[in-house]
């Protein structure tokens, strides 16, 4: 079922009565060539994929992935939708459709869709809604999963914090998860002409490419995670300020930082992830301590 000569995505939005949502962030991407391009990032060819995508909309870009994957699980939390997603994806052989909130229906770690697909290359990807995206990236980014790749459409602000560098403004908690689990790339900046309605800003679609090992432990990792969410919510004092609601003892945390080559007057986003790997090593023995 393919959309006729002149009979486009913005003409089926418009059939349907289809009105984007400010408040669940919809903005649609319906140019048929960019959406083959944005799958063709999200999916490369040479493995047998099985994606998770999130924030599916009317199926556009769905059905892109889903010429290229295994299997597609989509969710969408607006039921509004139907019609026209059922027009548009109730064709397809290899697609699950799931009517849901991304942050409470989904497993966001893989580890349901590895039971389902244990031979499989795991991806979450999707277009996704602006306000959701942090959460949706930590969900998937600090517990240790099975995913191979991730692949999102984000907003060009977020895409340079996932890939801001140590010591500029854009690095922080979401760089470091970003960095410390995958090898990122901006793959592709996408103007606001390219969505319906057309956003304020731009946005892009950033690649994220998981790694195999990690320097920490799991327990470690934890750590890490408290560290992160302290420092950098407190980001304008330095490292050894900005621990103190985990390790209260300055004086200690300081001593350990100096005896680890660390310099506890830095700010947190001078670190980058080898300093805060490092820094999770020094203080993770007196935490155990308290």
């Amino acid at each position: 079922m393919m959309t006729g000569p002149g009979r486009g995505y913005g003409q089926i939005l418009r059939e349907f009565g289809i009105g984007p949502k400010k408040k669940l962030g919809q903005h649609f991407m319906i140019d048929p060539g960019l959406l083959r391009t944005v799958a063709a990032l999200m999916l490369p060819e040479g493995s047998s994929w099985v994606a998770l995508e999130i924030g599916a909309g009317i199926g556009t870009l769905t059905r892109e992935l889903c010429a290229r994957a295994e299997w597609v699980y989509a969710v969408e939390l607006d039921r509004d939708l139907e019609g026209a997603r059922a027009w548009m994806t109730g064709h397809l052989p290899n697609l699950t459709w799931i009517w849901g909130d991304a942050l409470v229906a989904p497993d966001l770690t893989g580890r349901d869709l590895r039971e389902k697909h244990p031979g499989s290359c795991l991806a979450l990807v999707g277009n996704l809604p602006y306000y959701i995206t942090s959460e949706i990236l930590y969900r998937a980014l600090i517990p240790r999963t099975p995913w191979s790749r991730l692949a999102f459409v984000v907003q060009e602000e977020v895409g340079e914090r996932m890939a801001g560098r140590p010591g500029s403004r854009d690095f922080g908690r979401l760089s470091l998860w970003c960095q410390y689990r995958a090898e990122i790339s901006l793959e592709k900046r996408l103007p606001p002409g390219c969505f319906v309605p057309r956003p304020e800003v731009g946005s892009c679609v950033v690649t994220l490419l998981m790694k195999d090992s990690f320097p920490l432990s799991e327990e470690e990792e934890e750590f890490l995670d408290s560290v992160s969410r302290s420092v950098f919510s407190k980001r304008r004092k330095t490292l050894a300020n900005g621990l103190a609601g985990i390790i209260p003892d300055k004086e200690r945390v300081s001593k350990a930082m100096e005896e680890a080559g660390i310099d506890p007057s830095l700010r947190p986003e001078d670190l980058g992830v080898d300093g805060f790997v490092a820094l999770t090593k020094a203080l993770l023995p007196l935490a155990r301590e308290l």
